[in-house]
């Protein structure tokens, strides 16, 4: 907790405080139904017993990167189920399906998550689903009209559908904003964004556990034992296609990984060629011996101060290298002269960042370095040379490169 910042820390707080409150009341308003009296507690234990087995099975949702951001749980389907028999008439109730709603939380990243999750996923599950059951019980009353809401039978399915699945989607819309908001500034990163497929896949798990709440209302209201067969099923049948899926997406990611390492393998292999060609340039040219090795640190850092891109990072890492590499066109006479030159050994010594830009340019780097090497000689005032360019004409990696070199 002390390595978090404090925004995370006052939002998990906050998540806390709200869902405790949310969790108590809960278990006070539930321990009052008369629906859960004598005959009415068996079927509660039952489905109290079938949300936490149902709990432990997980799917992930992941950011754009591949990178593992949280679980979700399969048992939505029977914390919907609670919501379709306590939230409607008789009992008007939304008291145990927040109750399950925490228990699905909690033991769905117990020991798969941070602490800090764990209690933030805990809470947001009993405060999303509050806020949705709350949205299902305005919407069945506006399909079902006061009378019915106020009577002691079952409603029907059929005014049950809309609402029902418009209450899973607000509650995954829900966690999952809230969920990718916190894990962002817990972990001090700009922007967290699951990627579109496991959106997709999770959405898809969460509707499932919509339609196999529904068979269940079936099942009981018809004591037709076979449609709850049929929702275990639909159920078993998403986590199992998610569960492939995920495998398949794993393999993917393994490769993207190799390739990337390839790829960094050959960066590197490609970095060391150049020092060994800046070595011997260096070795030449004894008067700046070992000055390639400083203007790379210095130009890399001012780079850095003046938010420079990627691309323009990795030229001046190369280009702080190789900017003198038109020298190997001058005669080490000229660049080892201890006096000053006169002006035709200075014209000869004038052309090496065009011979360099020239040698480059076969090269075809994927970054600007060319820009170094040519014009890492120009001056502000347009006094430099090859071109005589002056001010922002100057490519700034050049400008870069010209004062630390």
């Amino acid at each position: 907790m002390l390595n978090s910042n404090w925004k995370s820390t006052a939002l998990l707080a906050g998540i806390c405080a709200v869902g405790a409150v949310l969790l108590f009341s809960a278990v006070i308003s539930t321990l009052s139904l008369p629906i859960l009296g004598t005959a009415g507690i068996a079927s509660w234990f039952v489905l109290l017993v079938l949300t936490l087995a149902a709990s432990r099975l997980t799917v992930s949702v992941t950011s754009s990167d591949g990178v593992r951001c949280y679980r979700k749980s399969l048992a939505d389907g029977f914390v919907f189920l609670a919501v379709v028999l306590y939230a409607g008439p008789p009992a008007n109730a939304v008291g145990p399906a927040i109750i399950l709603a925490g228990l699905v939380g909690f033991v769905s990243t117990y020991r798969l998550s941070t602490r800090r999750e764990m209690i933030f996923t805990t809470g947001m599950a009993i405060i999303s689903t509050f806020i949705a059951a709350s949205f299902y019980g305005l919407l069945v009353e506006l399909f079902a009209g006061k009378a019915s809401i106020a009577s002691d039978t079952a409603l029907p399915l059929n005014i049950l559908l809309v609402p029902l699945f418009t209450l899973a989607v607000l509650q995954y819309a829900l966690n999952t904003m809230a969920t990718t908001w916190f894990l962002t500034i817990d972990a001090g990163k700009y922007k967290l964004i699951p990627s579109t497929e496991s959106i997709v896949w999770t959405l898809t798990t969460q509707l499932a556990g919509a339609a196999s709440a529904v068979l269940f209302y079936v099942a009981i209201l018809q004591r037709e034992f076979s449609f709850g067969l049929l929702g275990v099923l639909i159920s078993a049948l998403t986590h199992i296609l998610y569960r492939f899926n995920e495998g398949r997406l794993d393999e993917v990611r393994r490769a993207e990984a190799e390739r990337r390492r390839h790829i960094e393998e050959m960066a590197t292999i490609h970095m060391n060629t150049i020092e060994s060609l800046a070595i011997a340039i260096d070795a030449k040219d004894q008067t700046t011996h070992g000055h390639v090795r400083r203007t790379q640190i210095y130009a890399t850092q001012m780079g850095q101060l003046f938010k420079v891109t990627e691309k323009e990072v990795q030229a001046l890492l190369a280009g702080a290298l190789l900017h003198d590499i038109g020298k190997l066109a001058v005669p080490e006479y000229i660049l080892n002269k201890p006096g000053k030159l006169t002006e035709a050994e200075f014209a000869k010594m004038k052309i090496h960042p065009t011979v360099g830009g020239d040698i480059l340019r076969r090269v075809n780097f994927p970054y600007p370095v060319e820009d170094i090497v040519r014009y890492h000689h120009e001056k502000w005032d347009g006094s430099g040379y090859p071109k005589g360019l002056k001010g922002e004409a100057i490519p700034l990696v050049a400008r870069i490169i010209s004062v630390v070199a």
